[in-house]
């Protein structure tokens, strides 16, 4: 079965989506897979969040 590659079109390039979860939030600014990542639920992991958001403007 050949694979379909679904891609979306960009409304506003400076977006991030975020999934918010009970153990980990993951974070997409693109849609390849290094637009995409994963940190943790506490204050450090927040921060590190906001850093790595700020370094992809």
């Amino acid at each position: 079965m050949e694979e379909k590659k679904i891609s979306l079109e960009v409304v506003h390039p400076d977006a991030a989506g975020i999934d918010i979860g009970s153990r980990s939030h993951w974070v997409a600014v693109g849609q390849n897979a290094e637009d995409v990542k994963e940190f943790g639920v506490y204050s450090d992991d927040h921060q590190a969040l906001c850093n790595w958001l700020k370094e992809k403007v």
